[in-house]
């Protein structure tokens, strides 16, 4: 079964999302009377049927079965971004073990930006250092004002996180990688 293959969105403003939201339902009074929105509901119908045809070929296709363990592995890690982001669990916290969430973390680190005059937070990344004793690499991009000495200005915001994040969870980063992006002037 041949499909063109870009389908463009129908010339009414309807989009083709909302199309494809309708498939499995009858035809809307727009839909029997505009000529465009039948078009792609009629190759969107033809799209279903072939993603129908192929998935039932590979749910009977031994190779195409997932691995044991594979479904419990995505829920658990779906679940985790729903309760607020990936659970981190560095080694070194003074009083024993502790469990974060990288979510919560980088609100320590944009916190922490936040207090130094000149800086603004952007994006924020933390991850574990396996090889450094499951320590933290917090990665921050910033951008700041005209006139900040960078060079001054970032070596105190990196003594500034690190105070941050030992004072919040006890544990000191392994690295503070620091990138100025942009200039903002308001």
């Amino acid at each position: 079964m041949a499909l063109k293959p870009e389908l463009s969105p129908p010339a009414c403003g309807r989009t083709l999302a909302r199309v494809w939201q309708d498939i499995d339902r009858p035809p809307d009074r727009h839909t029997l009377t505009c000529a465009d929105c039948r078009r792609a509901r009629n190759s969107l119908m033809r799209l279903d049927a072939v993603t129908e045809t192929l998935r039932e070929h590979d749910l009977r296709h031994p190779a195409f079965r997932p691995p044991p363990g594979l479904k419990p592995a995505v829920l658990a890690v779906a679940g985790a971004h729903a309760r607020g982001g990936v659970q981190l669990a560095p080694a070194g916290a003074r009083n024993g073990g502790v469990e974060i969430t990288e979510d919560a973390l980088t609100a320590v680190v944009r916190r922490a930006a936040d207090g130094v005059g000149g800086v603004r937070a952007r994006r924020c990344r933390v991850d574990l250092v396996p090889d450094a004793g499951f320590g933290l690499r917090i990665h921050l991009r910033t951008a700041v004002a005209p006139g900040v000495d960078i060079r001054r200005t970032m070596d105190f915001l990196r003594r500034n996180i690190r105070a941050a994040v030992v004072a919040s969870v006890g544990i000191i980063p392994h690295t503070v990688h620091l990138t100025v992006e942009d200039l903002y002037d308001d």
